[in-house]
């Protein structure tokens, strides 16, 4: 008979451990920011910068170091193998996370997001032709500074 109690009493015991590893595990997760709330997408579209996205760390279960990303429409996400990732994006694309339609990229340094189903090679292709643009706007910038100064120079001169 006492077996039974004892067998009772530790699968009580092991229940309400369980029940206490669920509730903390939920209360640790990290609050939405507003701007990281889901939206829909309203349409697929190309590669876009996100201001918003970034990485944070916090301590969870038994203070285990956790890696989070968070972007404008995607709320925090546990990133599993932040280091490698780290490592690779320096190179190459990586693909950090998934909110319906959308996805988050990671790429030298900077955060992409797009609707439209691009692969690694696409998000490559599309931030290079944005650095081709950017160079070829202030060139043109320039040149037309330094054609009113010319012309500035000649009509006070």
């Amino acid at each position: 008979m006492s077996g039974v109690v004892v067998g009772v009493v530790v699968l009580l015991a092991a229940a309400v451990a369980t029940g206490v590893v669920v509730v903390l595990r939920r209360r640790s997760w990290p609050e939405t920011p507003a701007f990281a709330r889901p939206r829909p997408a309203h349409s697929p579209g190309g590669l876009t910068a996100d201001p918003n996205a970034g990485f944070f760390t916090d301590r969870g279960f038994l203070f285990r170091k956790r890696h989070f990303f968070v972007g404008t429409g995607c709320p925090p996400t546990l990133v599993v193998d932040f280091p490698s990732l780290d490592v690779s994006q320096r190179e190459q694309p990586v693909r950090i996370a998934r909110q319906g339609i959308r996805v988050w990229w990671w790429f030298a340094g900077e955060f992409y997001r797009e609707a439209a189903g691009l692969g690694a090679d696409d998000v490559v292709a599309w931030v290079r032709e944005r650095d081709r643009r950017q160079r070829a706007r202030q060139e043109r910038a320039r040149l037309l500074s330094a054609a009113e100064e010319s012309l500035r120079k000649r009509d006070n001169g």
